[in-house]
């Protein structure tokens, strides 16, 4: 059985990482504030707050969308032999908008101060589609072992 065909399963599950993190709280404050603050990814678009930032965790869905597709295809035929370099861009462009996420300042103090699990569920997606992608990658040019007979 040829095991190198299911590799991109582990993109897949970096992408449904993805979209747990979405549904989790992003924004949480702490205790000591006069305010309460607590966002799932999918109410941080109706926040209010001006920026992109706000809109991360839709792009980033978006973005593990695409790598679902792009690895189910990548499965089904060796035509789409590109499909690890697109998830590899596209995981890696989930860590840096989370990156610019967590330096974004809507008030007073940078929201890496108030960030909770979905925020760090997002980063682990990017990672593990960027060591989904990087085992496919690898593997795509090792040469077969010789078999004596």
């Amino acid at each position: 059985m040829n095991y190198l065909r299911y590799l991109p399963v582990i993109c897949i599950v970096g992408a449904v990482v993805g979209f747990v993190s979405f549904t989790q709280l992003w924004v949480h404050a702490l205790d000591g504030y006069p305010w309460s603050l607590d966002l799932t990814g999918m109410q941080m678009m109706d926040s209010g707050w001006d920026g992109f930032q706000a809109y991360v965790p839709v792009i980033m869905v978006v973005f593990s969308v695409a790598v679902i597709v792009l690895s189910i295809l990548a499965m089904a035929s060796p035509r789409f032999w590109f499909a690890p370099f697109v998830s590899l861009l596209l995981g890696i462009l989930i860590m840096a908008l989370n990156s610019l996420f967590s330096m974004w300042v809507p008030f007073d103090d940078k929201i890496i101060h108030f960030v909770d699990i979905g925020f760090w569920l997002a980063y682990a997606c990017g990672a593990i589609i960027v060591i989904g992608c990087a085992i496919q990658y690898s593997s795509m040019f090792r040469k077969p072992a010789n078999r004596v007979r």
